[in-house]
């Protein structure tokens, strides 16, 4: 049950901070950064 209630934050946490990642990562290839 510990390892659940740590593993759905985490995987939150992921979601969250891949999010910028996905967006930016075009952009900076267009060269729009």
């Amino acid at each position: 049950m510990g390892s659940e209630v740590i593993a759905q934050p985490t995987t939150l946490a992921s979601i969250v901070a891949s999010g910028p990642l996905v967006i930016a990562l075009p952009a900076v290839r267009k060269g729009d950064l």
